[in-house]
């Protein structure tokens, strides 16, 4: 068994620290973490263009760890209109999965910046250049979760999702 757990939201939302909260709390060695800020700006450094290479990169460590059986969690802004097509792919070779959306404003997203390590590295005026907005996917309905969610009620959710769903093999 395997299971695919994608995080989407705007920058600053909190899905980087949610996907670190469930992999500290899942056993040791069964959860493949796939940050798209890492793919794209650390290991490529592209920008979040269409056709860039960090969605096939992101594709294809993601459906690695699908094939050794693990729980897989895919994180980042994952803008519909260029990561819709691969999420999809995923999730079809995927066991079970799971689909997870922050939906928040503007506003909100900047509060919670301002909370991070990474305030200091872009502003809010760079920041509203990626807002969006919500942006579904079109082919799964995704658990939106929204300023009144908390990050321990958030990763309570997700974790009783994949564990209910990793147990009951």
């Amino acid at each position: 068994m395997n299971a695919l757990v994608v995080i989407r939201g705007n920058s600053g939302s909190g899905k980087t620290t949610v996907a670190g909260e469930l992999q500290r709390r899942l056993p040791r060695a069964s959860c493949l973490v796939v940050p798209q800020d890492t793919v794209r700006r650390h290991m490529l450094r592209e920008n979040d263009v269409p056709h860039a290479l960090n969605i096939e990169l992101i594709e294809h460590i993601a459906a690695f760890g699908l094939t050794c059986g693990l729980i897989v969690i895919v994180e980042g802004i994952l803008d519909a209109d260029r990561y819709g097509a691969m999420l999809e792919r995923l999730t079809g070779s995927a066991t079970r999965a799971f689909h997870y959306g922050f939906d928040l404003s503007f506003d909100e997203t900047v509060r919670r910046h301002a909370d991070r390590p990474q305030a200091k590295d872009f502003s809010p005026d760079r920041m509203a250049q990626w807002y969006h907005g919500w942006q579904p996917l079109p082919f799964v309905d995704e658990v939106r979760f929204d300023e009144t969610w908390g990050l321990a009620a958030i990763v309570n959710r997700i974790y009783d999702d994949v564990h209910a769903a990793w147990t009951a093999v």
